[in-house]
Parts: structure tokens; C-alpha cells; sequence
């Protein structure tokens, strides 16, 4: 599980527009929710303005996701504070954030809460098995698929903390992992579902990361192909296949959840321990 999560880690970080022609990723097709700019931020948006399936819907202003916060410098906070951020919840490893520690300002609360344990220098492994050429993309598919398999069910008492802190927030909170895809990704999904969306609503707000992405994928592509003289088995399409999120992936969390819980439904019960009163509480504080 390390091993893939680290591959994964690795290429997120890796991948303008560029002349030559890669494949096109699946794109959010209603861009329903508040983007936000501040910069130093990737991937910064306000989780609201979709309705759910009572016909309510999610407030403005409560709930944002993003990629890392390392970019965000002192002389940007303005910026963020305008937001009313007062807690960040970071997905990430203990690794990660030690190479890419958060800025962030201060009277602004920060939790680590990682679903997995990292040992050793995975990232570096992961580097050396791309660079050398030793994944294949079908293995580099698959690597992704068992990362979304697992990451909801391996450590769910770490799950159902994130997702309580989201919902029991009184003020603005964030959260976010590298790249504010997949970890993140899931984590809005499982929120949502909390929240009674459906599905279709879920999967456009996952795949908005392709669209808020598109530009620093395509720049990261580019430089990975000119290092192909450097590193001549690269395989761009590994890079290509893992830099971008698929509605699959998403769909192989699900998958797992109902095989071992018999629905998401049963996984929010007994799971994430919410019960109907306390989800309906929930709806009536997110949505309007």
C-alpha cells in the first residue's frame, strides 16, 4: 500500500499547454462551484452552491479544499484571511509536509491527520521506478485503483476523524493533501454523501480538479518529456496516466465500501458512527 501511495505522491508532483498531443482527461461538465483565487494555492475552491437530493443547497463560505499550502507566503495571508479559514486539516505524510511544511497564518488552527502510515523513503523508490522506466501505465492504473481501495477502509478511525472535523466545524475550515485530487477527492466525496448528494454531483465536483488542474499538468508533461533524453525509458504516459484523476477511481472507493459494508450508507452508520438525527443535523447546518 506504501509503496503505491508514494508512486502516486511522486507523479502528482511531476506533471501550459503544450504543442505536443496528450490524451484529454475527463473534465467536470458543470462548473458549479466557487473557485477560488489566492495565490500560492492550486486547486483552491469553496465547496457550495450544489443542491443535494432534498433540494437544499450548500452554503457558501463553510467548507474549502485545495492542494498544499507550502506556495501560500506570508505576504499573500491577507488573502487567505479574507476567506475566514480558522482550522486547516493537512491529509498529508509526516514526509511530505516535512519537504512542503504549510504556511499558514497564525491564529489559524492546524491538524495532521493521515490515513496511512509512511515508512521509509517511499517517494525516492517511487522516483527511481518511473525515471528507469519500470512501471508500465496498466501498472501505473492499477496502482491507483488499489490506492482508492483501500484508502477509506485501511485506517477509517483517522476517516471518520477528518470527517467529523469538517462537520462539526463552527467556522470556515480546510482541508487538503498534495495536489488536492485524490486524498482530498475522497474525503469531499464522502462529505457529500453524508451530506445526501448524489452521485452525479459528487463525481462533477472530483472531477473539477482535471479542470483547475489542466494548465499545471500540461507544463509538468511537457518538461517530463524533454527529460526523456535524460531519462530515456520515461514513459510520459505513466506520468500522463497518474498526474490526472478518473471518475473510475472515485467509483473503486465506492465499490469497496459497499462490498465490506453492504452500502455507503452502512459505512456512514457504522463507520463514520453518524446516525440518521446527527446526518440530518448536519444537512441542516451545510444547506439552505
Amino acid at each position: 500500500m506504501l509503496k503505491k501511495l508514494s508512486f502516486i505522491l511522486f507523479v502528482s508532483t511531476l506533471s501550459s499547454c503544450s504543442s505536443f498531443k496528450f490524451t484529454e482527461p475527463e473534465y467536470a461538465k458543470d462548473n458549479t462551484e466557487k473557485t477560488v483565487a489566492v495565490k500560492g494555492i492550486a486547486n483552491l475552491r469553496n465547496v457550495s452552491g450544489i443542491t443535494n437530493t432534498e433540494g437544499k443547497k450548500l452554503k457558501d463560505g463553510l467548507i474549502y479544499r485545495s492542494a498544499n499550502l507550502h506556495g501560500l507566503k506570508p505576504k499573500l495571508y491577507d488573502d487567505f484571511e479574507a476567506l475566514g479559514i480558522k482550522q486547516v486539516i493537512d491529509l498529508r505524510t509526516p514526509a511530505e509536509i516535512a519537504k512542503s511544511p504549510d504556511n499558514i497564518p497564525p491564529g489559524v488552527d492546524y491538524v495532521n491527520l493521515a490515513a496511512f502510515e509512511d515508512k521509509g523513503d517511499q517517494l525516492q523508490q517511487a522516483r527511481k521506478l518511473v525515471l528507469h522506466g519500470e512501471v508500465t501505465r496498466t501498472d501505473a492504473e492499477n496502482r491507483m485503483l488499489d490506492f482508492y481501495k483501500t484508502y477509506a477502509v485501511e485506517r477509517p478511525e483517522v476517516i471518520r476523524d477528518i470527517v467529523h472535523r469538517v462537520l462539526q466545524a463552527d467556522a470556515p475550515l480546510l482541508y487538503h493533501c498534495t495536489a488536492g485530487k485524490d486524498r482530498t477527492g475522497i474525503i469531499t466525496a464522502l462529505v457529500l454523501k453524508v451530506l445526501r448528494f448524489d452521485d452525479a454531483t459528487i463525481y462533477n465536483d472530483y472531477l473539477n480538479s482535471n479542470n483547475l488542474r489542466k494548465d499545471i499538468v500540461y507544463k509538468r508533461l511537457k518538461m517530463a518529456k524533454r527529460a526523456h533524453i535524460i531519462y530515456p525509458k520515461l514513459d510520459v504516459g505513466v506520468l500522463e496516466k497518474l498526474s490526472w484523476i478518473e471518475s473510475g477511481y472515485l467509483a473503486a472507493t465506492f465499490d469497496v465500501i459497499e462490498q465490506q459494508y453492504g452500502s455507503v450508507d452502512n459505512y456512514i452508520h457504522e463507520v463514520l458512527q453518524i446516525d440518521e438525527p446527527q446526518r440530518q443535523h448536519y444537512i441542516d447546518k451545510f444547506t439552505e
